[in-house]
């Protein structure tokens, strides 16, 4: 069963563009991912979507 069904808030993160467009979105069960890994995936998005 996923946290959220549990009242744990899920985390959701978004790469917004200088203009305002949502670029990406990650959507993450709390309880159920390394955040040090999710950081290094935004970063890796970021470089992606700047170059």
């Amino acid at each position: 069963m996923a946290m959220h069904e549990y009242g744990i808030p899920r985390r959701i993160t978004y790469l917004i563009d200088p203009e305002g467009v949502i670029r990406k979105t990650f959507d993450l069960d709390a309880g159920e991912h390394d955040l040090s890994e999710h950081a290094s995936e935004c970063l890796d998005a970021i470089r992606e979507l700047s170059g």
